[in-house]
């Protein structure tokens, strides 16, 4: 047996160190005992160093553990390594994840046996599911789609509400009885907290929010979609309202910044993580590329000398490439990530295995049992699966990722965690105890669906202790801390809970067995479901049937204010206490106003469409978008974003005439590259990955590359859907041939040898109430061949074919109105609730203006209708990359903010500035050409 011991000197300086911060917990001096009976003591984590150690761990071999040494940073905390905790007072819960550590950790410890229901209150506009609740002055601050309501915390009853046209991006931030909230209506505002009178409002920023406001050193800061970090004077500053500074990134920033000491930490959807000085947004660095499909939705958590992220995983669900492109020991394509890492970390192992051995004599886990995680990082540092790590620790001096080897392999070791959650989307950050541990959810035990439970990392070392929690892997979960006591919220309404760090205690509010419905019955009234119990939960949606939002994706932590506890569920907020005191409460309205944004002049647009088309040009020709929605692949036909070369020749040809002279060369050049490409010999209706330049910020995975380098361009169609090739295309020909008349005689010779009229068989008029975007999409290819036809001057030569065309097109035409309507299919026993994820775009989908003109014309109203219920019930619609879907999965797909605005331009008519309010960001770092459609929408309508 080994033994090290650390120095008097350095326990001293420790000592002092923490004397000095009243506020701050470290790590206790632990005796570290494996199994083999191997012994180190370790000291409060910072940096760490190598120290041999020669023991077996039954399970994995030869490993080492290491001595964290004291080093203190510019950046460091008054306790290096352990980050300071909010300090003891009210317990105020006043911006998300608690404090700008974002430790989502409070004072207020709230635990009982007999915690009942005091009151809830259903709300009619939409919360999202990611929203915290925010306690101060006594009040719960609830942001929503149509605005911001103040409840009073004992009662529920509504003191304020502060109303808005276009939903809020995030959770407000109370500081000094003021309150900060920002909106998808590029708006900052500053309310006073106690009554929501209006103090003033930032209207600078050239998009929507998406994330909460820090308020530290008299500014506000916080990312905006346009791609910019923005400081603004606070409230009673001489600058209060105004621009301090603002930095740009390279993609748009829906992450919710961290701060600490005089700096502010966030990621970007470029994937880079950074650093910038408060006070002047001076860089103190950027990060290297991250992994994963983007940052959103949550926050980094400041943790001593480290900043850490929470990644989404990179790989999509059952599709190819993605995780269908990986085989299991049988050869069969993983559809879902957990199996992918069940498979890497436990290998062989039955059913029921844990993930280590257990360690003992560890006093830093409070009691807890502490097993050995070398299984999680040996998995994660092999084979590329570095690119699967959700959990990405970088220093807070110079932003280099922390590594350790506790192996002694010489191959970098990461944070024992694995994806856990829904099958899209970033994984839920990790919570701050009171002892300084770091507490998160992970990979725990064998099973088919393996189980998952709330882990402490002693950081530096393979070692997790079982806090509490245990769920099946695929549920996502919120985690919070008040004093010793940590709450969880895990999805579906399913369980509501907490446990103790110090002891064993532990209680649930509410559970699968004893569900919320039977608690309190009508706190879901805006929740639609087709049947009682916990599936509704799983398969039901907000709103109508028509909905696309539910509970399987991010959720919002359970918040201890007060004596009592806070979440909203199923958009009703909940409180619960010691005794019941108001009871149920009867649903908060929506109050609808109209305020809108400010609109740019069609000039300002056009350079915004020639800078989207400029990047195209620069990047040459393009793979198709990679995106990950999770269980999408119910639509797979779908989920390669722009792989059919027509929807770029349509796009760009649209474009063309709004772009500037000194652009148009370029963008012609381009477009009969693609046309001489994939059109002029040899008709492809698949472009394929292995050509071309990424869209998208994320690196693919690694693992990934070879499967995605082996597809290339499809000449047949697809037997998802009805046609034999792309119908749409035929109307994207005729665009390109008024862009480029030399080629409209090849133009029109290749869609004749595709064009099938009547539509196929097995396209019945039921089919085609089913799937409304292609009854759009062969409107689309007869229009747009007849038009080919006048162009190229066959009208008179192919008479009969131009009849028998026309026939169908009136025909399609008719039938469209006829069977025009709002309601999803997907109902009851009508297939799988996985397919309502096109509830509200299906309409619209392959809409091109003359078919949205017809539909204006005849059934103007029922059109009117459907958006505006859509509007009502997926108010986010307009937001790209949006993080809420009716399937279990957290990102929606990309096909509703390009569908739905087309229809409001061309079947509703709307006018440019109508149309700019829902003007958001593309959803790739090029090549968006659904945002590029959009731009045009809006130039076409202030023409």
């Amino acid at each position: 047996m080994m033994k090290k011991t650390i120095s008097f000197a350095v326990l001293l300086i420790f000592l002092i160190a923490s004397l000095a911060s009243c506020v701050s917990y470290p790590i206790p001096v632990t005796a570290v005992t494996e199994t083999s009976s191997t012994v180190v003591t370790e000291t409060p984590v910072t940096a760490v160093t190598e120290t041999p150690v020669t023991a077996e761990d039954p399970l994995v071999g030869p490993f080492n553990t290491f001595l964290p040494i004291l080093k203190k940073s510019p950046l460091a905390s008054p306790t290096p390594g352990i980050p300071p905790l909010p300090p003891p007072g009210s317990g105020d819960w006043a911006t998300v994840a608690g404090n700008p550590q974002r430790t989502s950790w409070s004072a207020e410890d709230v635990h009982s046996y007999n915690m009942t229901v005091a009151w809830y209150r259903p709300i009619e506009a939409y919360i999202s599911q990611n929203v915290q609740l925010i306690a101060s002055n006594g009040l719960i601050y609830v942001a929503s789609a149509r605005g911001l309501y103040a409840l009073h915390a004992e009662t529920g009853q509504e003191v304020w509400r502060f109303n808005t046209e276009l939903p809020l991006g995030n959770s407000p931030t109370v500081v000094d009885s003021v309150l900060y909230v920002a909106g998808l209506d590029h708006k900052l505002y500053a309310l006073n907290a106690i009554n929501g009178n209006l103090l003033w409002s930032f209207t600078g920023a050239g998009a929507g929010y998406s994330t909460n406001p820090l308020v530290v050193d008299g500014q506000v800061l916080l990312g905006n979609r346009d791609g910019y970090f923005y400081a603004i004077g606070a409230n009673g500053t001489s600058r209060q309202g105004q621009q301090i500074w603002k930095y740009k990134t390279d993609g748009s920033i829906e992450l919710t910044a961290a701060y600490s000491s005089n700096v502010v930490y966030f990621a970007s959807n470029d994937n880079h993580g950074y650093a910038l000085r408060s006070n002047d947004g001076s860089l103190v660095w950027k990060s290297k590329l991250l992994p994963g499909d983007g940052y959103g939705s949550y926050w980094p958590v400041i943790y001593g000398d480290y900043v850490i992220f929470s990644a989404a995983s990179g790989y999509r669900t059952g599709l190819n490439p993605g995780t269908a492109s990986l085989q299991d020991a049988r050869g069969d394509d993983y559809g879902k990530i957990f199996d992918m890492d069940r498979d890497g970390v436990f290998g062989n192992l039955g059913d029921g295995s844990f993930i280590g051995p257990e360690v003992s004599n560890q006093t830093w886990a409070n009691g807890k049992r502490v097993l050995n995680g070398s299984s999680i990082t040996n998995y994660l540092e092999e084979n590329n699966h570095a690119d699967r790590r959700t959990l990405i620790v970088l220093n807070r001096n110079n932003g280099s990722e922390f590594t350790f080897d506790s192996d002694r392999d010489g191959k970098a070791e990461y944070a024992p965690v694995v994806m856990v959650g829904s099958h899209s989307g970033n994984s839920y950050p990790p919570v701050v105890g009171s002892d300084g541990v770091l507490y998160f959810s992970t990979i725990l035990q064998k099973f088919n669906i393996p189980q998952a439970r709330v882990m402490g990392w002693l950081m530096g070392t393979p070692y997790l202790s079982q806090a509490g929690g245990q769920h099946a892997i695929d549920e996502p979960q919120a985690l919070s801390g008040g004093g010793n006591t940590f709450y969880r919220n895990l999805c579906c309404d399913r369980v509501g809970d907490w446990f103790a760090l110090d002891t064993p205690q532990s209680s649930q509010m509410w559970r699968y067995d004893s569900p919320l419905s039977d608690q309190i019955p009508g706190y879901d009234q805006m929740w639609y479901g087709t049947v009682d119990g916990d599936s509704v939960r799983l398969e039901g949606n907000f709103g109508t049937q028509n909905g696309i939002y539910n509970s399987h994706g991010d959720q919002n932590p359970i918040i201890p204010y007060q004596g009592r506890l806070y979440a909203h569920r199923s958009n009703a907020i909940i409180s619960y206490g010691p005794a019941r005191t108001s009871g149920a409460q009867p649903l908060l309205r929506t109050q609808y106003v109209q305020i809108g944004v400010d609109s740019k002049p069609i000039s300002e647009i056009q350079a915004m469409l020639t800078s989207e088309v400029q990047k195209m040009i620069n990047a040459g020709h393009l793979r198709p978008g990679y995106y990950n929605a999770g269980q999408f692949s119910n639509y797979g036909q779908l989920a390669n974003y722009f792989e059919n070369p027509g929807e770029t020749l349509y796009a760009l040809s649209r474009a063309y005439p709004y772009l500037s002279s000194a652009v148009q060369p370029a963008v012609k050049q381009y477009l009969k590259e693609e046309f001489d490409s994939y059109f002029k010999t040899i008709m492809v209706t698949k472009t394929g990955w292995k050509d071309g330049a990424p869209r998208e910020w994320m690196p693919i995975p690694g693992d990934i590359e070879n499967a995605l380098n082996s597809i290339g361009p499809v000449l047949g169609g697809d037997p998802r859907y009805s046609w034999p090739y792309p119908p749409l295309n035929i109307y994207a020909l005729w665009k390109y041939a008024l862009v480029a008349p030399e080629d409209v005689q090849t133009a029109y010779s290749q869609a004749k040898s595709k064009l099938v009229v009547p539509v196929p068989a097995n396209a019945t008029n039921d089919y085609l109430y089913q799937r409304p975007f292609e009854h759009n999409a062969y409107i689309a290819g007869y229009y747009g061949f007849l038009q080919l036809q006048t162009l190229a001057g066959k009208t008179t030569v192919d008479a009969n074919l131009r009849t028998s065309v026309t026939n169908e097109l009136n025909r399609l035409l008719n039938l469209r109105v006829q069977n025009f309507s709002k309601n999803t299919v997907w109902v009851d026993d009508q297939g799988s609730y996985h397919l309502r994820t096109l509830n509200i775009s299906r309409n619209f989908l392959y809409l091109v203006p003359e078919l949205a003109d017809h539909l204006q014309q005849n059934i103007y109203t029922k059109v009117e209708e459907s958006l505006k219920e859509y509007n009502d019930i997926a108010p986010y619609w307009f937001v790209s990359r949006f993080n809420g879907v009716v399937n279990e999965g957290v990102r929606q797909n990309l096909y509703d903010y390009g569908a739905l605005f087309q229809a409001y331009a061309y079947a509703q008519n709307s006018n440019s500035q109508n149309l700019q309010k829902y003007l958001d960001v593309p959803a790739f770092a090029v090549g968006d050409l659904f945002y590029i459609n959009n731009l045009i929408a809006v130039i076409e309508a202030g023409n």
